[in-house]
């Protein structure tokens, strides 16, 4: 039995006394979730990678064809963080320290605030009224949904360059120092720390009352959500930031030695790497058809989760960094050379491009039939059916 997909909910809960759950566990896992009261944090792209065990797919499907709805343009400034989206309206902060919130019908401003010696490189997260967010300093802020009033803050040791996650009662943050941070969403103070002897990049995957962490001491590390204690681990051929995506009972995310891993427990089930172009690779949406990420070089591949086995590659003509996104039966992704493309899930055929120059390095949002994506020029786009 697979654990149940993101439509159905979006925190996997439970405690497992390994590194990824037992079937027992799933198996309750599936009954706890289903007896949960609905919560608006289950719809919308409330997270980076869209849900808190970073799947990367979303819950509702995109327009063969998209179109441009609105952009919204900063003054001098750009974006490289994804953007969020809850109850209608679109969360993303610039790397000059303005964060903003919009209306995603028509990308009309409805608040923005203004933070000195501040500047925003990843996502937000936004839970239950209250938008979580890290800048390049090490502070962690909590501002209000409605109206951006910093509700509390929290000073980390290191720069932040991967969004905040929010999983039962805990705000997870890591730093460039080698901290994972667990915090009280109401106040900020810290309920525990972790820390490892090299930067931690990724965002914080939670499964299964585990936070999942791939860092930068070639290790992939497990984390007891509710303790802060390491409980198992796996070893990795080098360095990275990438995101572990999670799905049915293994998690996926690659290297920048090249090499995508496919982890189950304490186990390595298999390793894919492209020998002719040895390129880093980075974090992936994957459902049961398809697992999917880009590379620096210049390539997006297509992998069987069970098997690992190339179901296609698409080659593009610069790097793709900000992970894809699934929306139905297509992917969508964005390039360093500032073009957006869609491709078809199972058959790898391209059905969309559009040409934006400057640079995406950031991920799509996908929420109500409609994606949205900043670029470095300091864009922010919004595409779907007119």
């Amino acid at each position: 039995m697979n654990l149940p997909t993101k439509s159905r909910f979006r925190h996997v809960v439970g405690r497992a006394s390994g590194f990824l759950p037992s079937l027992e566990l799933r198996l309750l896992v599936v009954v706890v979730a289903c007896a949960m009261p609905a919560q608006g944090v289950f719809a919308d792209w409330a997270f980076d990678r869209g849900d808190s065990a970073a799947s990367g797919v979303a819950d509702s499907e995109l327009t063969k064809k998209p179109q441009e709805v609105w952009r919204f343009t900063t003054d001098d400034s750009g974006f490289e963080g994804t953007a969020v989206i809850a109850d209608g309206k679109v969360y993303l902060g610039d790397v000059d320290g303005t964060f903003y919130a919009l209306r995603l019908d028509d990308g009309e401003l409805v608040w923005k605030k203004k933070f000195e010696d501040s500047g925003f490189l990843a996502a937000a997260a936004i839970v239950d009224g209250r938008v979580y967010v890290g800048d390049f300093n090490g502070v962690v802020r909590c501002l209000s949904a409605a109206d951006g009033k910093e509700l509390w803050t929290h000073q980390a040791r290191g720069e932040l360059y991967a969004g905040p996650n929010v999983a039962l009662g805990r705000v997870l943050v890591t730093t460039e120092s080698g901290e994972l941070y667990s915090l009280d969403p109401q106040s900020g103070s810290v309920q525990w720390s972790f820390e490892i002897d090299a930067p931690l990049r990724c965002w914080p995957t939670v499964v299964a009352g585990h936070v999942l962490l791939a860092g930068c001491d070639s290790r992939l590390h497990a984390i007891d959500l509710e303790t802060g204690k390491e409980t198992g681990g796996v070893d990795l051929d080098g360095q990275t930031g990438a995101t572990p995506a999670h799905w049915d009972d293994s998690v996926f995310f690659g290297t920048a030695s090249g090499t995508f891993y496919r982890i189950q427990g304490n186990e390595i089930r298999w390793e894919h790497r492209d020998e002719d172009h040895p390129q880093q690779v980075f974090s992936a949406a994957v459902d049961r058809r398809a697992v999917i990420y880009g590379s620096k070089g210049k390539r997006v591949y297509a992998l069987d989760p069970a098997s690992g086995n190339l179901l296609w590659e698409f080659p593009v003509r610069s790097s793709v960094e900000g992970a894809p996104v699934i929306a139905g039966d297509a992917v969508f992704f964005g390039t360093k050379r500032g073009r957006l493309y869609a491709l078809d899930v199972v058959t790898g055929e391209q059905r969309w491009q559009f040409e934006a120059g400057g640079s995406f390095v950031a991920s799509p949002a996908v929420s109500g039939g409609r994606l949205v994506i900043g670029n470095t020029d300091g864009t922010l786009y919004c595409f779907g059916e007119q």
